[in-house]
């Protein structure tokens, strides 16, 4: 008669069993582990895209605010600077000294009121919007009285002016100073408080801190940071801006073209 195995023996593991599950079970450990690091390290990375991106934004919303609001012809670039004169508002005037020098002018009531400090007249702004003189596109300081008889303001010069030319529209600009934005070493600051210059000024010429000079953005690049394309039949003036911004290895970069919306 046969016999089979005895019965109430003990099975187990043999000692290659428990090698396979062993490798088995720490090449898995390794994959996770892997994968969640991975995983961590992605999330990282781009929270640090999206926090440098954010900071960048911050800075390049000034700008091309500034460059859209500019007064007409008045965008320039020179190396790693741009430089503009803004516009802080318009009108149109009743009449104007052309053919010879007057201390005021009268105009429909403009806004904003009270002018900003500093504030400037300037008319039919073709060329020469930085050259200050006394029959110029850009008047001396203004002042403006409160609307009068028949709903008039009347602008006054610090100084008797006459422009050059009629604006086609009669249209005015109150315009401010000049202001800057230049890419010094990694950092892209906004400069002001330095007056007009007839030929664009650089980095050294400009204020070495506050108040004028405000630094808007940090890690910046940028070989050929800014260009301006001049205005044509079917468009205003346009100015590219190819900047690179980086932090702890992250690199975002922006490459965004500007409109001027104001025309002469």
């Amino acid at each position: 008669m046969a016999t089979g195995a005895p019965r109430g023996g003990h099975g187990g593991f043999t000692l290659v069993e428990l090698i396979t599950v062993m490798m088995i079970l720490g090449i898995l450990a390794i994959g996770t582990v892997r994968f969640i690091g991975d995983s961590s390290q992605g999330f990282a990375s781009t929270v640090a895209r999206t926090e440098l991106a954010s900071d960048a934004r911050a800075g390049i919303d000034r700008l091309v605010r500034d460059v859209r609001n500019a007064l007409p012809n008045s965008v320039r670039v020179s190396g790693s600077c741009l430089e503009l004169i803004p516009v802080a508002g318009a009108s149109r005037y009743l009449n104007l000294p052309v053919t010879s020098a007057s201390s005021s002018f009268n105009s429909v009531p403009l806004d904003p009121l009270p002018l900003p400090a500093g504030a400037r007249v300037a008319v039919y702004p073709n060329s020469g919007v930085y050259v200050l003189a006394g029959s110029g596109v850009v008047s001396p300081p203004i002042t403006a009285s409160a609307p009068g008889a028949g709903n008039v303001v009347q602008i006054a010069f610090a100084a008797p002016h006459s422009f050059p030319a009629h604006s086609p529209t009669r249209r005015y600009f109150v315009v401010t100073e000049p202001v800057s934005y230049c890419v010094a070493g990694d950092a892209l600051y906004r400069y002001s408080g330095y007056g007009f210059a007839g030929t664009q000024p650089g980095i050294a010429d400009l204020p070495a801190a506050l108040p004028g000079r405000a630094m808007i953005a940090q890690q910046v690049t940028g070989a050929v940071p800014f260009r301006v394309s001049g205005a044509t039949l079917n468009r205003n003036a346009v100015v590219q801006m190819d900047l690179r911004f980086e932090r702890g290895g992250d690199a975002v970069r922006f490459e965004h073209s500007v409109q001027v919306r104001n025309v002469p």
